[in-house]
Parts: C-alpha cells; structure tokens; sequence
C-alpha cells in the first residue's frame, strides 16, 4: 500500500489536554474547512447487518475493578474473560490476534502497566513485556508473530515493536511527544498512531520496518484526532475527533483524504474498531449519561447499543475468532 507524504505546518502551541473520549473523522479533507454535518439520525433505528460469527472484546469496571470481557456481536453472552481476584487490578485494552487464539491486554497486577496476553477463554495469563515502565496499548501485527506497543520505558512515551512471545522489543519512534495507540495496517506494512508532536492530538502513519524517521501526518485539525482503526481492506482509517464538539467517530480514506463524520459531534463517541468484514465499527459512547458499548454499520447508519450497564464499558475491539 502506497502512503503519500504531504508537508504540514508546524503548530505554534501545544495542546495540554490529552482525552482517551475522542473519535472518527468529519467530512472536510485535512487541515481545513468547517467540517460536514452529521449523518441523519432517523437511521438510528435501523438494524445492522448481523456478523454473528464473531466477537467483541471490550473492558468493564462493572465487577469492580476494570476487567476484560467478551460479547457476542449482538450483545449476548457477555463474559468475564480476566476474572482477577478481589478486583484488585485494572486489566483493559483488549485486543485479539489474527488467528483469534490469544488476546492481548495491558494489566497493573504485577504493579505496573504491562502488555499481558491469555488464551481466547481467559486462560494462561501471563505477562510479555514485565519492565519497570509503562507499556500499553497493544496490537497484532497481520501474521501474528509480532506485537506493537506504547512505553515510556526511555523516558517519554513512544512506539514499540515486540515478537509475539515478547522478545527483542525494538524502538519505532524518537519524539519528545507523545507518541500512543498504534495500529497495523492489513497488509503489514505501516502503524497508524496518534501524536500531539505537532500541538494537537492527530493521526501518523510510520513504516513498521523502519526507524520512524518518515512518520507522515495524515490529519491536521483545531481539535484532537485519536485512536486509529485500519479497515480490513487497507483503504480506510476510522478515529475520533472532537474538532466540531466533544467527539465523533470518523473516517478517511488511507493517506488522510476525504474524512468523514459518521456520529454526531455532541454525543461523545469513540474509539471504533472495523469487523473483520469491514461491515460495522464497533465503538463507546456517552450519548446516553453512560460509557456504553455500541455498533453501526461502516457508513454511520443503524446505530444499536449492546451494553446496558451502570459501569463504564468500554475500548471495544473485535475479535476476529469465528469460534468462542
């Protein structure tokens, strides 16, 4: 897959805000303009097409502490994946492998944020990258075999890549930014990311075998554009955005072109992640005075929550496992 690199100005001042609730792109191609409406709300109603076969990964603090959980794409069966004693430990950001066999997560239970992983029903928890750092945010490489990451293990948070057993971790990016959520792209090829390098929170691309030196920026917005989702086909990115409110989710085409609103800006929505298909987003929302768990398909349309829960439910990501 081709990136194209465009030059962007450089921001005068930073942003000091860094929020985890933003989402998806508007309909203005980057760096400028006012962005497009939303898309209409009558088809909230309407029912997605069923991806019964898969599964949503998701955490909760409804047990207590933050715990990882599995649903079925409909909302059923929502179980316990992590199950820590007392609740004493916070484990989220789910993320399930290509094969679906394993599930990594970021857990505290050692003391500190590490990237952790488990077999798809919960078993064999252990810890991959066990540093004295904070390593989080995890993600498969398309094969499997390897595991991108965030740490601050240098002094200032940065992407990692690690073997899939957690061995030879190697540095991808150098910035006195942060540098956080990263995500491969199907072909292997890039990690999209998100960085305030430039003031704002906004969404890079770097090449996966490289030393980060040719991170491009591919939005450029008054707001923060965060948390990256490759679609299945490479052609698309999904993100939040709060650049016309408190955040949207969005998409763009694969080099930062024709960006998209797909939810409404006032509803605080985020951090979507593509069916294996590449028929639905997953993604939270607050647009109900609670972080629910809520699906659409790919264009914005036939909005369904499919968590109803007085704890906070959230980092959704699907699970390309076709068997539970």
């Amino acid at each position: 897959m081709f990136i194209k690199t465009r030059l962007t100005p450089m921001r005068p001042e930073r942003l000091i805000r860094f929020t985890s609730v933003c989402l998806v792109v508007l309909g203005t191609a980057c760096g400028g303009g006012k962005p497009g409406a939303p898309p209409d709300t009558s088809l909230a109603t309407e029912t997605p097409a069923a991806v019964p076969s898969f599964h949503i990964l998701f955490q909760t603090n409804r047990d207590g502490g933050f715990e990882v959980y599995m649903m079925d794409a409909n909302g059923a069966n929502q179980t316990n994946l992590t199950n820590n004693a007392a609740n004493r430990y916070n484990d989220r950001h789910p993320t399930g492998s290509p094969d679906g066999s394993t599930i990594a997560f970021r857990s505290d239970r050692d003391g500190n944020p590490d990237v952790w992983v488990m077999q798809l029903d919960g078993a064999n928890q252990r810890n991959l990258t066990n540093h004295p750092a904070t390593d989080l945010d995890a993600a498969w490489s398309p094969d499997g075999s390897q595991i991108v990451f965030d740490s601050d293990r240098d002094g200032n948070m940065e992407i990692y890549v690690m073997n899939s057993d957690g061995s030879e971790p190697r540095r991808l990016t150098t910035n006195d930014a942060l540098d956080s959520h990263p995500y491969w792209s199907p072909d292997g090829s890039w990690i999209a990311f998100h960085s305030d390098r430039d003031g704002q929170m906004d969404i890079y691309v770097v090449r996966a075998d490289g030393d980060g030196s040719d991170a491009t920026r591919l939005t450029d917005n008054p707001g923060n554009d965060q948390f990256p989702s490759w679609s299945p086909d490479g052609t698309q990115i999904a993100f939040d955005s709060d650049r016309d409110g408190l955040s949207s989710v969005y998409v763009m085409s694969a080099d930062g072109t024709n960006q998209v609103a797909l939810t409404d800006p006032d509803q605080v929505d985020g951090v979507p992640s593509w069916s294996p298909d590449g028929s639905q987003l997953v993604f939270r929302s607050q647009r109900d005075g609670n972080e629910e768990i809520y699906v659409m398909n790919a264009d914005g349309s036939g909005e369904i929550r499919l968590t109803d829960n007085d704890a906070a439910d959230g980092n959704p990501r699907w699970s390309p496992s076709i068997a539970r």
